[in-house]
């Protein structure tokens, strides 16, 4: 649909009220039926994300791991729904079609996908792929319409982050484009985005491979509400004012098979710049955008300085120098699909230091650092990470002592990365501040250490369910592929 001003509104998938989705699944299968190498076709476009075919024009160009995570995103999805509203017309449906998101956090019903996406779960059905996490006994499967739990889709560490540029902070850390799945991704990419992949597509499934993910039509969705979350945090907040972010140059194709090309400071505004919005943000453009009848992709934004590829980057991501650490554990920790804890030794001398920095009044910010983290497949497992949490919780205990979650999408790509680049573990950064101040009501209690449970964040089984009561809620003895993690610690900075 569009607005007064003939801005494109992204609805959200479970609210719409008219055909939405059904024209998406007619789009899909006539993509579906073009040639594979025929630059518009389901294959085509899935494989500019990654692929395991030999490599073709835009092959496997995903950027992950990096502040260039949201901009490319964002300029994926605009042509692929250029490609697909054109799909749209060309089989006489609306020519005000846009792509709707799937808003998992708004409640349990939303976290689960949308029944166009798994029924009829056959070949009539384009949007269906059994490729997604499977029924288990110890939690149902995907397509059964299981319940992707609240920690699993949390933004909350990603809105709560006041900068875009940094491991730490909203956007990522300022990596070179052609690095993948390297310790830089910034708090959005790595939950809900990550821990999403992960969670839908299971151990095996599509989402949970950058080679994959883009052959299932929930991914697009999926990404279209990651694309919202950050279109909201700019609403407040700065993007990366860096020429070698803005300027650098991604190339895609539009609905007429056409290389094009965009920069970051060319998508900055989804109204003014791309002429599109979200049903849950003002719409108001201060210019209006092209007609819908004739969208006009490669025609966007304004003009840009001449791209700085690799300028101003560093070779290796470093620390940041005013960040001290604070404690750490003296060992590793290997997580395989059941609870796990591990403490982590506070410093004696920065002790007080650490109950200064978790005060409300005080400037800095206390991160819970969880690096080296190597594994060879992605367990399709999502972690929720625990601090101090007593033993055998129940939920409302879980939610006081929670930090925030991990998963690992593309660990196979930082272990074996592509090209010349050699081998790398990636990380995660957790702002816990709130929560120590939470718990030690207004600062640190000043504990010696610390301790920290990683316990796996299962599918829940909805409603009416037949065998509900036959998935445990914390289910011992699981098994799950391997991951290490080498260090946690703390640092305050």
């Amino acid at each position: 649909m569009v607005n007064e001003d003939g801005v494109f509104i992204r609805q959200e998938a479970r609210s719409l009220t008219d055909e939405t989705l059904a024209w998406y699944a007619r789009a899909v299968g006539r993509m579906k039926e073009r040639p594979a190498e025929e630059v518009t076709s389901w294959w085509y476009q899935a494989a500019i994300h990654g692929s395991t075919e030999p490599p073709k024009p835009l092959y496997d160009q995903c950027k992950h791991g990096s502040w260039f995570f949201l901009p490319w995103h964002r300029m994926y999805l605009y042509y692929f729904e250029a490609i697909v509203r054109a799909a749209v017309v060309e089989l006489e449906g609306p020519e005000d079609w846009c792509l709707p998101y799937w808003n998992y956090a708004l409640n349990e019903e939303h976290a689960s996908i949308p029944e166009a996406f798994r029924e009829p779960q056959d070949e009539s059905n384009p949007l269906y792929v059994e490729q997604r996490a499977p029924r288990t006994e110890f939690e149902p499967g995907i397509n059964e319409g299981a319940i992707l739990k609240a920690r699993t889709t949390s933004d909350a560490s990603a809105t709560a982050a006041p900068n875009f540029v940094g491991p730490e902070e909203f956007g990522g850390g300022p990596n070179p484009p052609t690095r993948l799945f390297f310790g830089e991704a910034g708090q959005l990419e790595l939950s809900p985005h990550n821990a999403v992949h992960g969670a839908v597509g299971g151990e095996e499934g599509w989402m949970s491979f950058p080679e994959e993910a883009a052959k299932d039509p929930i991914f697009w969705l999926h990404h279209a509400n990651i694309d919202r979350i950050w279109a909201e945090w700019e609403k407040t907040h700065q993007d990366a004012p860096q020429p070698e972010w803005r300027n650098e140059t991604f190339p895609f194709f539009n609905p007429a098979g056409e290389e094009v090309e965009l920069t970051p400071a060319q998508v900055l505004d989804t109204i003014v710049d791309l002429n599109y919005t979200y049903d849950v943000i003002p719409a108001e453009a201060e210019e209006p955008g092209p007609e819908p009848s004739q969208p006009e992709p490669e025609k966007v934004g304004a003009a840009a300085a001449p791209a700085m590829s690799g300028s101003g980057y560093g070779v290796e991501a470093m620390p940041n120098p005013d960040r001290k650490v604070v404690g750490a554990a003296d060992q590793k920790v290997t997580l395989a699909g059941s609870p796990e804890a591990i403490p982590v030794t506070i410093d004696q001398r920065a002790k007080e230091e650490l109950k200064e920095a978790s005060r409300e009044s005080d400037p800095r910010r206390v991160f819970l650092n969880i690096e080296d983290i190597e594994g060879e497949v992605n367990p399709g497992t999502v972690y929720g990470v625990y601090v101090n949490l007593p033993k055998d919780p129940d939920e409302p205990t879980l939610e006081k002592h929670y930090a925030g979650n991990i998963s690992f999408f593309g660990i196979e790509r930082a272990r074996e990365p592509r090209g010349d680049e050699h081998g790398h573990s990636i990380r995660y950064i957790l702002e816990i501040g709130g929560l120590l101040r939470s718990l030690g009501g207004g600062e640190f209690s000043g504990d010696e250490e610390l301790d920290v449970t990683f316990r796996p964040l299962r599918l829940k089984p909805p409603k009416g369910h037949p065998e509900a009561e036959s998935f445990p809620a914390q289910p011992e003895g699981m098994q799950a592929p391997p991951i290490q993690i080498g260090r946690v610690s703390l640092s305050v900075g």
